[in-house]
């Protein structure tokens, strides 16, 4: 027959078949067997042969799709430290057990009329947990997952991984398809259009619903809310959890923010790792020697942890103590932390290479910060920028978790800024090599030029906040500060920045501002007893200055060095400190400001046990000041001659010059040395029997350190005026030492409000309030032995111990 022409009409028999009634189901597989029989599948409209003879059909109906609803992958065997964020989660995981209106509502059933005198929080459909790369995000929500269908909580589960941050990221379709093969659709009923497949995919999980069923729907890895957003499901009934190195705020979800392990977790993770691997692997059990060190190397990373751990255990002969040994000593702790198989870096280049190009540039500048945070003024500086576009490309680096923000400070993780700074750098050499080696106005130029401005904003900014401390506390300094609260709040936060900033520059050759720096920081530093940075930044300043050829640059660091360490009851260390500076300033003829190194030098000989010789160099420093007609001079002088005289016994001399000193600080208008002067004083008439005198001197010392403008020394005059006053009642010692203890507060001396409380602890006692004594004396012995002051706390323990027997 000619395949073109109609085909015979049908006879009835075959119109009427039952077959026609079939369900059609193209891609079943069916087979027919006989000479005059067919299998077929589906709706048969009309089946002949050729003569028209009886035909028998057989319908075989499809097997079902298969279903894969219990996908979680297995979670680990062991979580440590993440027990607060577990039952966060699991709270939200939890089913809602409200009122049966309550849940029809809230489960999509009816409307949700919800206000905020709600006293039940509706459940939530997501929970996105966010995180910095490996610090666990999908072991948490495995070992979640798994939890809540132990519980019960769940007929089944669902699990994808996005690979958000891969080249390749799953994009929504292909995701959805996964899904709805899983929920066990034929694959030839999804249909191509990705919007289509969320609506057949939101109908499944429907009817799953409808089945009393409940799922977990997991989505890890996801780089934006964009890749998750068609995978919700159209109802409550069902959950989804979600790990993303970003925080998502659009998705109406629970937002779990996951930080890096703490230092006991951290330690317990390596232990763990360690044992499972291998029970009889004792390094962890035997010795606590680099444990805690290699942990805090890692950042207390769990990837870096893990990373670690297999490094000990792929070298059994290695201890925890070398291992942590090799990655403090290396040139990059990101090359160590690689086990062949997983590496810190490799993690990080995934999220840095989602970076849009301006939101890279500053990540890797935020990387020549040379402290711990910045500032946003310091980061608008830093990169040039206006304020709007910074705030915009912060608040995306924070939601990356690249950055961290705490009291609008950012910050980075300790790898994670290895790692901004291997890019600085690789980038600046990169610049640099296709300008044929020279400084390109590229990203080497940027990076130097970066780098210049933020060295000279810190200076800048510390010299118009260093003029309230010199001028008092209601000062009107010109300059960007309004008072010296706010001058001392910005010196407060940016103080790890500016004595790192020292360092910095003398490592990049900015001479000036190595120099500089110290000398602006110098009041601060000793306004807060921070005599360590000063040391510090100090001795930096001697050897740049010696390196430049400096002399009066490197005297002066020397002199302040001597005070520093002199401060710092380096007593030893401050004599020889105080002689360089002493010589360097004869040589160059500058006999007022020898006088003045003269002077602390004889400070640091008294202190160190040889009154003597401290009186024989303080008359010479005298005899220099007064040829200078240096009055301010001549009365720091003689406050220290007389504390020589009282050292040697020479009551008369030390009062006669004790009173001079103050005198002449009085005629100066210098309130703060005058009560210093007058304490010299008052000790001197003590000594001597004068109470009466001393009495008058404690009082007239007092009323001149409410006039002063350092704290610190107003706290340690009133202290020393209150001992002093042997006749003073209890409660008169009391309220003396609480003044004492606002003056420490202002001025972060912690040491000396140790000492308060030690004073009212003692006060107390005498007063026989037991209870209050023993609260005060508890609270100094803690901050004592926080400062490392061991010999002084066990004095206020033994005291305390007298007290409860």
């Amino acid at each position: 027959m000619n395949p073109w022409q109609r085909k015979p009409k049908p006879t009835p028999e075959a119109q009427n078949s039952p077959a026609d009634r079939q369900p059609l189901m193209p891609d079943a597989d069916v087979a027919a067997s006989g000479p005059r029989s067919v299998a077929a599948a589906g709706s048969i409209g009309a089946v002949t042969t050729g003569d028209y003879s009886p035909l028998a059909v057989s319908v075989y109906p499809p097997a079902p799709a298969p279903t894969a609803l219990a996908s979680l992958p297995a979670a680990p065997s062991k979580l440590s430290g993440r027990g607060t964020e577990v039952e966060q989660v699991l709270a939200v995981l939890r089913p809602h057990t409200g009122s049966p209106q309550q849940d029809a509502d809230r489960s999509g059933a009816g409307p949700i009329a919800a206000s905020a005198a709600d006293d039940v929080i509706p459940p939530v459909l997501v929970t996105s947990v966010a995180g910095l790369a490996g610090v666990g995000k999908t072991a948490l929500a495995l070992t979640c997952g798994h939890a809540a269908a132990e519980a019960g909580w769940f007929t089944g589960s669902l699990f994808v991984d996005l690979h958000g941050y891969d080249e390749r990221p799953v994009q929504p379709g292909q995701a959805l398809e996964a899904l709805l093969r899983a929920l066990g659709v034929d694959p030839a009923g999804i249909p191509a259009a990705a919007e289509e497949r969320a609506a057949l995919y939101r109908s499944a999980l429907e009817d799953r619903a409808d089945q009393g069923q409940r799922l977990l729907i997991v989505a890890d890895n996801a780089a934006s809310a964009d890749q998750v957003r068609l995978l919700l499901p159209g109802n409550r009934r069902h959950q989804v959890l979600i790990t993303s190195r970003h925080t998502l705020p659009t998705l109406n979800a629970r937002l779990v923010d996951l930080a890096v392990l703490s230092p006991e977790a951290a330690v317990a993770l390596l232990w763990h790792a360690l044992q499972r691997a291998n029970p009889a692997d004792r390094r962890v059990i035997d010795t606590t020697d680099g444990v805690e060190e290699l942990a805090g190397l890692c950042g207390y990373l769990p990837l870096a942890l893990h990373i670690s751990a297999a490094l000990l255990i792929l070298e059994p002969d290695q201890t925890i103590a070398e291992l942590a040994a090799e990655l403090a000593t290396a040139r990059s702790r990101l090359s160590l932390l690689d086990d062949g198989e997983r590496a810190v870096r490799a993690s990080f280049d995934l999220s840095y290479r989602r970076l849009p190009p301006d939101h890279a540039e500053l990540f890797r500048l935020l990387a020549l910060n040379p402290g711990p945070d910045i500032g946003l003024e310091a980061v608008t500086v830093l990169a040039a920028r206006p304020l709007p576009a910074i705030r915009t490309m912060l608040r995306a680096l924070v939601q990356a978790h690249l950055l961290d923000c705490v009291n609008k400070r950012w910050s980075m993780h300790d790898l994670v800024r290895d790692y901004a700074t291997e890019l600085a750098l690789d980038t600046q050499q990169a610049a640099a090599n296709s300008a044929g080696g020279e400084e390109a106005p590229g990203a080497a130029g940027t990076n130097a030029q970066a780098r210049s401005r933020l060295l000279e904003h810190y200076t800048a900014t510390a010299l118009a906040a260093s003029a309230h401390l010199t001028l008092g506390a209601h000062s009107s300094a010109p300059g960007e500060f309004a008072d010296q609260d706010k001058a001392l709040a910005w010196l407060d936060s940016e103080r790890v920045n500016l004595t790192a900033s020292v360092a910095a520059a003398a490592g990049i050759g900015h001479q000036d501002i190595a120099l500089r720096l110290p000398v602006i920081l110098y009041d601060y530093l000793i306004w807060h007893g921070y005599f360590d940075d000063l040391i510090a930044v100090t001795t930096i300043a001697c050897s740049i200055a010696h390196q430049a050829g400096a002399l009066a640059a490197e005297a002066g660091a020397w002199n302040n060095l001597g005070i520093a360490l002199a401060e710092a009851s380096r007593y030893e260390e401050a004599v020889p400190a105080h002689r360089r500076a002493a010589d360097l300033f004869a040589s160059i003829d500058n006999h007022n400001e020898r006088g003045k190194a003269l002077n602390g030098l004889g400070s640091a000989l008294r202190d160190w046990g040889k009154p003597a010789d401290a009186l024989q160099i303080h008359q010479e420093a005298l005899t220099i000041q007064r040829a200078c007609e240096d009055l301010q001079e001549q009365a720091a002088v003689l406050n220290n001659l007389s504390l020589d005289h009282q050292e040697l016994g020479n009551v008369a001399e030390a009062c006669a010059t004790a009173e001079e000193a103050a005198s002449l600080f009085q005629q100066l208008g210098d309130a703060t040395n005058e009560a210093k002067a007058l304490c010299t004083v008052a000790f001197a008439l003590q000594a001597s029997g004068r109470s009466e005198e001393a009495r008058a001197a404690c009082e007239r010392a007092m009323k001149a350190s409410r006039a002063m403008g350092n704290p610190r020394d107003e706290a340690a005059i009133l202290m020393t005026c209150t001992k002093l006053l042997t006749d003073l009642t209890p409660q008169q010692q009391i309220t003396y030492f609480r003044q004492a203890q606002a003056a420490c507060e202002r001025a972060n001396a912690h040491d000396l409000h140790a000492y308060t409380l030690f004073g009212i602890g003692q006060a107390y006692i005498a007063s026989g309030d037991r209870d209050q004594a023993a609260t005060h004396l508890t609270r100094a012995a803690s901050m004592l032995e926080d400062l490392g002051l061991v010999s002084e706390a066990a004095e206020v323990h033994a005291l305390l111990a007298l007290l409860r027997s």
